[in-house]
């Protein structure tokens, strides 16, 4: 089965063709956060059992998000670098074997998940009294994984060609649709004259799963049927796991890249930084934290769109252009980040006098928003960076970056700022630090040293029958 022909990022501008990507999944982006806002206001409803079981999950959810994040890097990377190599013939087997190591993976995942979910949570120190919660809810969660990672992947696939509008819309419906679902399925009374399901926090887990097997199935007919990108013929177990040696070679580290940063930002929350000065300066670093998330969406689909465009000039050896495509993204970090310091440093005291009740909690808020947004370009470098390196099938180097800044820099530097300062500006100037230093250090290694070549998976041995061009080491 022949795909249709994928939009050709190796002409026209590079950054244009980025913003053209991006600008879609920077509101899709946003729905999905919007997502979690909603779900956390309609589960605090009921009661703080609950409330505190659902926000318990959200470590364990989000690294086994990780996971997914990995998969959709590593398709990407693959899909995008045959496309640059004009294999056309290769595009849906390889899109195929990615969907199918997915489903493998994760279905393995959730087996495993709904198997030793108290034992998962006992682990992380959850109470007894969330633990029926709990597990009502991680329960849900992990069997219908499988139904939440299918359109992750399936969407990296379509922006792996350079289509970025459906996987937005998609992340659009499954946001629209969750929303809808949440009360009808957490609560009795429903919506209108529509009953309620009375689940409780299960009815949140399902509200999501129904939404994203709603997705999964649009976006599954349109990657097989309308972009004919998925292979119905099986072309032999070889080359499936030769695919899926690919996927995962820059999977694997793209997932654990993800681990880095969340990491990072618990250590700044914990006793040893800013969670010694008191309750108010928490809430006033986290409130700060989600409000500059929201802000910095655009650097997230920034990274989330450099990867198709680094992996289809690579693949077609596209030097100059590769390099463009860091040069410009880079400079749009740039952009944005001044835009944003000056926005957060006029409405720094109104917005913390709006979400925080405390002066305490105001303070670290205000000094916060008026001191990292300076530096955040540095940070959206790093991650453009690293998601740029994991289109061109390079990702060691993407995680020495996102390691490099979140463990060798953003640790100590918040937990030496603590101590030193014994205040909780100390742990704030220790995030703009790594964030100056690691964007510094980071272009200057990819404009100046990096190499700009993708580097292909190991070349499978054909037998004298199979036709079709291999890829080859770089």
């Amino acid at each position: 089965m022949a795909a249709r022909s994928a939009r050709d990022m190796t002409t026209g501008s590079v950054f244009g063709h980025i913003f053209r990507m991006m600008l879609p999944m920077t509101f899709g982006i946003l729905a999905m956060m919007a997502v979690g806002i909603i779900d956390t206001y309609w589960v605090g409803k009921l009661g703080s059992a609950q409330q505190a079981a659902v926000q318990m999950s959200f470590p364990v959810t989000m690294l086994v998000m990780s996971v997914s994040i990995g998969l959709g890097a590593g398709a990407v990377s693959a899909v995008s670098r045959a496309v640059g190599r004009k294999d056309s013939s290769s595009i849906p087997r390889i899109a195929t074997d990615a969907m199918l190591l997915a489903l493998v993976s994760v279905g393995t995942v959730s087996a495993i998940g709904m198997i030793f979910v108290e034992d998962i949570f006992l682990a992380v120190g959850a109470s007894e009294t969330m633990m029926p919660h709990i597990v009502d809810y991680m329960t849900v969660w992990f069997g219908g994984i499988v139904l939440m990672v299918g359109p992750m992947v399936a969407s990296n696939i379509l922006r792996a060609i350079g289509n970025a509008v459906v996987p937005s819309l998609m992340m659009i419906a499954a946001a629209v649709v969750n929303m809808i679902l949440d009360p009808i399925f957490i609560f009795d009374r429903g919506w209108g004259v529509i009953p309620g399901l009375d689940m409780g926090v299960s009815g949140a887990a399902l509200a999501t799963v129904a939404a994203n097997a709603f997705t999964f199935a649009m976006v599954g007919f349109y990657l097989a049927f309308k972009e004919k990108m998925i292979d119905f013929n099986w072309s032999g177990l070889d080359e499936v796991l030769h695919h899926w040696s690919d996927i995962a070679r820059v999977g694997a580290p793209a997932a654990l890249s993800n681990v880095f940063n969340p990491l990072a930002m618990m250590v700044a929350m914990s006793g040893l930084a800013m969670a010694s000065f008191g309750d108010g300066a928490v809430g006033g670093l986290g409130v700060a934290g989600r409000f500059e998330a929201f802000a910095i969406v655009p650097l997230f689909a920034l990274s989330a769109c450099i990867g198709a465009v680094t992996g289809q000039n690579g693949g077609a050896n596209a030097l100059d252009r590769v390099r463009d495509a860091f040069k410009s993204s880079f400079l749009f970090c740039i952009i944005w980040g001044a835009f944003l310091s000056v926005v957060l440093w006029v409405f720094a005291e109104p917005l913390a006098a709006l979400f925080l009740p405390g002066a305490a909690d105001q303070a670290v808020a205000i000094s916060y928003w008026r001191i990292v947004p300076l530096t955040v370009a540095g940070y959206g470098i790093t991650i453009a960076a690293s998601a740029g390196f994991n289109g061109l099938g390079r990702p060691a180097h993407g995680m020495m970056i996102t390691a490099g800044r979140a463990l060798g820099l953003m640790i100590p530097l918040v937990l030496l700022g603590a101590f030193y300062l014994q205040a909780p500006i100390g742990v704030i100037y220790g995030i703009a630090a790594a964030n100056i230093i690691a964007g510094i250090v980071t272009g200057a290694f990819v404009l100046f040293i990096a190499p700009m070549t993708a580097k292909h998976g190991k070349a499978r041995k054909r037998e004298s029958g199979d036709v079709g061009a291999e890829e080859t080491p770089a």
